[in-house]
This record gives C-alpha cells, sequence and structure tokens, in this order.
C-alpha cells in the first residue's frame, strides 16, 4: 500500500482507539518517515490570532482533544483522474476529517517533503475548516463482495495478458479477503475488528498502482498488444475503487 495512505491511515484507528480508551495515543513512526508535524487553524488571542503547530502525534491528538473531538474518520476519493500519478507523494488526496463538540467540521490535508540530508520524510498536516458541510456523518458500507468479484475478474485478465507476478498477487489479496491466509507483511496490519481487518489487508496488497514495475507499467502495454486495453481501463478503475471503498469502511466503520 501506498505509504501516504497508510500513514494516514494508523493516525485515525490510532485516534479512535484513544477516544475509546480515553488514553494516550499510541503511534509508531512508519519507515522513513523523519518527522510529523500538525499545523491547527488560527485561533482567537487577545487583540488578534495565534497559530499553533503540533510537533508530533501526540501533541496533536491533545490539541483535537482539547479542541472537544466527537469523532474522527478518513476521508479519500475513490475515483482518480490519472492513475498513472499515484506513484508520486501528494497524490492520495486524503484527510483527516474531524468532528468537535460545537459543530465544528475541520480536515487535516497532509503534505509530504523529501528531506535529502536526513533522507526521510517530513510530513506536515495542516488543518482546514469545513465551511458547509453536508447533514451527518459519512458512512461507508462493508463492499467484501464487489472487491472479491473484481479480484477475481481482474486476476482473471492478468493471466490472459501473460501477467503472472499480478495474477498472484490478486490471487494473494483473494486469500486474506476470505481469511484463508494472513497478510505475511505485518507492516501492514492494523487492530482492527476481524472483518475489517481483511479488507484492509486485501487492499494493502491489491494496491498495485505506483510507478515502475507497478500495474500501472508494464501491463497496459501488454493488454495493448492483446487489443484488450478497454478491459485493462475498466477493471483498473473498478479496482482503485474497490480499493478505496474497503479502505473507507475498514479505518472508519467500528
Amino acid at each position: 500500500m501506498n505509504g501516504q495512505m497508510f500513514q494516514i491511515a494508523t493516525l485515525v484507528v490510532a485516534a479512535k482507539k484513544a477516544m475509546q480508551t480515553a488514553d494516550q495515543i499510541q503511534y509508531t513512526p512508519l519507515m522513513g518517515e523523519s518527522s510529523i508535524e500538525f499545523r491547527f487553524l488560527p485561533e482567537k488571542w487577545f487583540i488578534g490570532t495565534r497559530s499553533y503547530t503540533a510537533k508530533n502525534v501526540s501533541e496533536w491528538y491533545e490539541g483535537i482533544r482539547k479542541n472537544g473531538l466527537q469523532d474522527i474518520k478518513l476521508l479519500c476519493p475513490w475515483e482518480v483522474e490519472n492513475r498513472q500519478l499515484l506513484g508520486f507523494s501528494n497524490t492520495t488526496q486524503s484527510s483527516i476529517l474531524c468532528f468537535y463538540e460545537n459543530g465544528k467540521v475541520t480536515y487535516f490535508v497532509p503534505n509530504w517533503k523529501f528531506n535529502s540530508a536526513e533522507k526521510g520524510w517530513n510530513v506536515l498536516y495542516s488543518e482546514q475548516e469545513w465551511s458547509n458541510p453536508p447533514a451527518g456523518k459519512p458512512r461507508f458500507q462493508d463492499n467484501t463482495d464487489s472487491f472479491r468479484q473484481v479480484l477475481v475478474d481482474i486476476q482473471q485478465f492478468a493471466c490472459q495478458i501473460g501477467s503472472k507476478i499480478f495474477a498472484k498477487v490478486f490471487g494473494s489479496a483473494i486469500s486474506v479477503l476470505d481469511g484463508e491466509n494472513e497478510n505475511p507483511d505485518k507492516k501492514h496490519a492494523l487492530e482492527l475488528p476481524k472483518q475489517n481487518q481483511r479488507l484492509f489487508e486485501a487492499a494493502s496488497i491489491a494496491d498495485v498502482f505506483g510507478g515502475m514495475n507497478s500495474w500501472n507499467d508494464e501491463p497496459p502495454i501488454m493488454a495493448h498488444e492483446k487489443g484488450m486495453s478497454k478491459e485493462y481501463e475498466i477493471l483498473s478503475d473498478e479496482l482503485l475503487k474497490n480499493i478505496r471503498l474497503a479502505i473507507l469502511f475498514a479505518i472508519n466503520e467500528w
């Protein structure tokens, strides 16, 4: 799974657990993460305003908790204009949505910058106010059945165009979704209810959209050579949609 998506999912899960247990937030930095900060909206201060930036996850959680955090969710689009860009930084279009007791709704948007000196990423989440949010909180449905179907279809398609490697990847995702095998990469495992965990791990495995050596690289050429470019586009769009829907349900609905 894209590291930026995994980080934001991890933050939402950690915050939800801290809210449920009334305990401190538990967060382990990702490999390659040099720093993570959170810039809050300016607050009224005497005759002016002041800005505050939390220097780590613990400070951020204390800040949103003191502001009256009532609920927290992950948001991300399930359709993108260009899948080819998903291998680059700052392209997941994901955000952390915060609901407060006073009815205020804000969202934190990440920006990733590579620190060449430290050979790691500096991540800054900036808070924005949702000035006219829709009534009610977003809810997400369990898409296990549709996710499994697109995985079966795209696995068969991968075999048809001769991409055995990706056929195996999609097969592994199916196995995890069916509860037959656990994802061996525990770096991409989060503490979630059983069904949510299966969905998230299957989505992690099936997230093959990136740069070189990804599903965006050689498979479209292989599909074109067999006159199956249209099928490639349709199935790729459906796969991305179901990956994102699986993430939204797994992270938010528990």
